[in-house]
Protein backbone atom coordinates (compact mmCIF):
# COMPACT_ATOMS: atom_id res chain seq x y z
CA UNK A 1 0.00 0.00 0.00
CA UNK A 2 1.32 3.45 -0.90
CA UNK A 3 0.93 6.67 1.05
CA UNK A 4 1.37 10.18 -0.29
CA UNK A 5 3.56 12.87 1.26
CA UNK A 6 4.06 16.48 0.25
CA UNK A 7 7.38 18.26 0.61
CA UNK A 8 9.32 21.15 -0.89
CA UNK A 9 11.20 20.45 -4.08
CA UNK A 10 14.85 19.48 -4.29
CA UNK A 11 16.96 20.19 -7.41
CA UNK A 12 17.24 16.44 -7.97
CA UNK A 13 13.44 16.42 -8.49
CA UNK A 14 13.54 18.68 -11.54
CA UNK A 15 13.97 16.00 -14.25
CA UNK A 16 11.03 14.11 -12.71
CA UNK A 17 8.89 17.27 -12.78
CA UNK A 18 9.67 17.80 -16.45
CA UNK A 19 8.73 14.17 -17.20
CA UNK A 20 5.49 14.50 -15.19
CA UNK A 21 4.55 17.62 -17.16
CA UNK A 22 5.18 15.97 -20.52
CA UNK A 23 3.21 12.86 -19.56
CA UNK A 24 0.31 14.84 -18.05
CA UNK A 25 0.01 17.06 -21.13
CA UNK A 26 -0.43 14.05 -23.42
CA UNK A 27 -4.10 14.00 -22.39
CA UNK A 28 -4.63 17.24 -24.34
CA UNK A 29 -4.15 15.33 -27.61
CA UNK A 30 -7.52 13.63 -27.01
CA UNK A 31 -9.16 17.07 -27.21
CA UNK A 32 -7.41 18.17 -30.39
CA UNK A 33 -4.92 20.27 -28.42
CA UNK A 34 -1.76 18.54 -29.63
CA UNK A 35 0.19 21.82 -29.50
CA UNK A 36 -0.25 21.89 -25.71
CA UNK A 37 1.15 18.35 -25.45
CA UNK A 38 4.12 19.36 -27.59
CA UNK A 39 4.89 22.51 -25.57
CA UNK A 40 8.13 22.07 -23.61
CA UNK A 41 7.86 21.52 -19.85
CA UNK A 42 9.19 24.11 -17.40
CA UNK A 43 12.92 24.64 -17.90
CA UNK A 44 15.45 23.76 -15.22
CA UNK A 45 16.03 27.49 -14.76
CA UNK A 46 12.31 28.11 -14.19
CA UNK A 47 12.08 25.21 -11.74
CA UNK A 48 15.11 26.56 -9.86
CA UNK A 49 13.41 29.97 -9.62
CA UNK A 50 10.33 28.48 -7.92
CA UNK A 51 12.49 26.22 -5.75
CA UNK A 52 14.75 29.08 -4.62
CA UNK A 53 11.67 31.14 -3.67
CA UNK A 54 10.30 28.17 -1.63
CA UNK A 55 7.22 28.17 -3.87
CA UNK A 56 7.44 24.64 -5.28
CA UNK A 57 6.19 21.41 -3.74
CA UNK A 58 6.00 17.79 -4.82
CA UNK A 59 3.84 14.85 -3.87
CA UNK A 60 5.73 11.60 -3.46
CA UNK A 61 4.50 8.06 -3.07
CA UNK A 62 6.01 6.07 -0.25
CA UNK A 63 5.82 2.38 -1.04
CA UNK A 64 7.29 -0.83 0.26
CA UNK A 65 9.67 -0.66 -2.72
CA UNK A 66 12.36 1.65 -1.33
CA UNK A 67 13.94 1.95 -4.78
CA UNK A 68 11.10 4.33 -5.75
CA UNK A 69 10.58 6.02 -2.39
CA UNK A 70 10.54 9.83 -2.38
CA UNK A 71 10.29 10.15 -6.18
CA UNK A 72 7.86 12.92 -7.24
CA UNK A 73 4.56 11.84 -8.77
CA UNK A 74 3.03 15.34 -8.89
CA UNK A 75 4.04 18.94 -8.34
CA UNK A 76 2.73 22.47 -7.87
CA UNK A 77 4.42 25.82 -8.58
CA UNK A 78 3.14 29.14 -7.21
CA UNK A 79 4.23 32.74 -7.02
CA UNK A 80 3.03 35.54 -4.77
CA UNK A 81 1.28 38.57 -6.25
CA UNK A 82 1.09 41.89 -4.41
CA UNK A 83 -2.30 43.13 -5.62
CA UNK A 84 -2.93 46.87 -5.36
CA UNK A 85 -5.99 47.53 -3.22
CA UNK A 86 -6.32 43.95 -2.02
CA UNK A 87 -5.01 44.57 1.46
CA UNK A 88 -3.14 41.29 1.24
CA UNK A 89 -1.32 39.21 -1.31
CA UNK A 90 -2.58 36.36 -3.47
CA UNK A 91 -0.74 33.23 -4.54
CA UNK A 92 -0.91 32.42 -8.24
CA UNK A 93 -0.88 28.71 -9.04
CA UNK A 94 1.34 28.65 -12.11
CA UNK A 95 1.20 24.90 -12.60
CA UNK A 96 -0.13 21.78 -10.93
CA UNK A 97 0.49 18.45 -12.66
CA UNK A 98 0.05 14.83 -11.67
CA UNK A 99 1.64 11.82 -13.34
CA UNK A 100 -1.03 9.96 -15.33
CA UNK A 101 -0.03 6.80 -13.43
CA UNK A 102 -1.33 8.48 -10.25
CA UNK A 103 -4.20 10.60 -11.57
CA UNK A 104 -7.73 10.59 -10.15
CA UNK A 105 -6.51 9.74 -6.64
CA UNK A 106 -6.87 13.19 -5.05
CA UNK A 107 -3.18 14.08 -5.33
CA UNK A 108 -3.76 17.35 -7.21
CA UNK A 109 -6.42 18.25 -4.63
CA UNK A 110 -3.94 17.46 -1.83
CA UNK A 111 -1.27 19.70 -3.39
CA UNK A 112 -3.72 22.57 -3.77
CA UNK A 113 -4.90 22.01 -0.19
CA UNK A 114 -1.28 22.14 0.98
CA UNK A 115 -0.77 25.46 -0.82
CA UNK A 116 -4.03 26.75 0.66
CA UNK A 117 -2.74 25.99 4.19
CA UNK A 118 0.60 27.59 3.33
CA UNK A 119 -1.25 30.68 2.06
CA UNK A 120 -3.30 31.00 5.25
CA UNK A 121 -0.17 30.60 7.37
CA UNK A 122 1.49 33.40 5.37
CA UNK A 123 -1.52 35.77 5.48
CA UNK A 124 -2.15 35.37 1.75
CA UNK A 125 -5.77 36.22 1.02
CA UNK A 126 -6.49 34.12 -2.05
CA UNK A 127 -5.31 31.52 -4.53
CA UNK A 128 -5.44 32.59 -8.19
CA UNK A 129 -5.03 30.59 -11.38
CA UNK A 130 -5.84 30.64 -15.06
CA UNK A 131 -7.07 27.56 -16.88
CA UNK A 132 -8.76 26.27 -20.00
CA UNK A 133 -12.48 27.01 -19.89
CA UNK A 134 -13.64 23.95 -21.83
CA UNK A 135 -11.21 21.23 -20.73
CA UNK A 136 -13.10 18.82 -18.42
CA UNK A 137 -10.21 18.36 -15.99
CA UNK A 138 -9.54 22.12 -15.78
CA UNK A 139 -12.27 24.71 -14.99
CA UNK A 140 -14.89 22.20 -13.69
CA UNK A 141 -12.26 20.53 -11.50
CA UNK A 142 -11.18 23.82 -9.94
CA UNK A 143 -14.81 24.80 -9.37
CA UNK A 144 -15.23 21.61 -7.31
CA UNK A 145 -12.28 22.80 -5.21
CA UNK A 146 -13.99 26.13 -4.49
CA UNK A 147 -12.44 28.35 -7.18
CA UNK A 148 -14.75 30.83 -8.91
CA UNK A 149 -14.37 32.29 -12.37
CA UNK A 150 -13.59 36.02 -12.24
CA UNK A 151 -15.61 37.83 -14.90
CA UNK A 152 -14.10 40.52 -17.11
CA UNK A 153 -15.83 43.37 -15.23
CA UNK A 154 -14.52 42.21 -11.84
CA UNK A 155 -11.09 41.66 -13.36
CA UNK A 156 -10.80 45.45 -13.81
CA UNK A 157 -10.72 46.01 -10.03
CA UNK A 158 -7.33 46.59 -8.38
CA UNK A 159 -7.65 43.50 -6.21
CA UNK A 160 -7.27 41.41 -9.38
CA UNK A 161 -4.34 43.27 -10.95
CA UNK A 162 -1.98 40.27 -10.91
CA UNK A 163 -4.62 37.86 -12.17
CA UNK A 164 -5.62 40.37 -14.84
CA UNK A 165 -2.01 40.61 -16.04
CA UNK A 166 -1.71 36.83 -16.22
CA UNK A 167 -4.92 36.22 -18.17
CA UNK A 168 -4.27 39.10 -20.60
CA UNK A 169 -0.85 37.62 -21.40
CA UNK A 170 -2.43 34.22 -21.96
CA UNK A 171 -5.21 35.59 -24.15
CA UNK A 172 -2.49 37.15 -26.34
CA UNK A 173 -0.20 34.10 -26.24
CA UNK A 174 0.20 32.34 -29.60
CA UNK A 175 -0.23 28.91 -28.01
CA UNK A 176 -2.51 29.36 -24.99
CA UNK A 177 -4.64 32.00 -26.72
CA UNK A 178 -5.86 29.44 -29.25
CA UNK A 179 -8.37 28.05 -26.72
CA UNK A 180 -10.65 29.92 -24.28
CA UNK A 181 -9.00 30.53 -20.89
CA UNK A 182 -10.53 31.85 -17.70
CA UNK A 183 -9.14 33.51 -14.57
CA UNK A 184 -10.21 31.93 -11.28
CA UNK A 185 -9.84 32.78 -7.59
CA UNK A 186 -10.43 31.03 -4.29
CA UNK A 187 -10.50 33.21 -1.18
CA UNK A 188 -8.69 31.47 1.67
CA UNK A 189 -8.81 34.21 4.32
CA UNK A 190 -12.05 36.16 4.88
Amino acid sequence: MASISIRRTKPTDFPYLQAIEKAACEAFTTLGMKAIAEDPPPSLEELHMYHDADHAWVATSTTENLEHADIPIAYILVYVIDNVGLGAKSAFIHQVSVSPDFSRRGIGRALIGHVEQWARHNAILALDLTTFRDVPWNRPYYEKLGFKTVDEQALLRNEYVGLRRAILCEWDDKLLGRWPRVPMRKTVIN
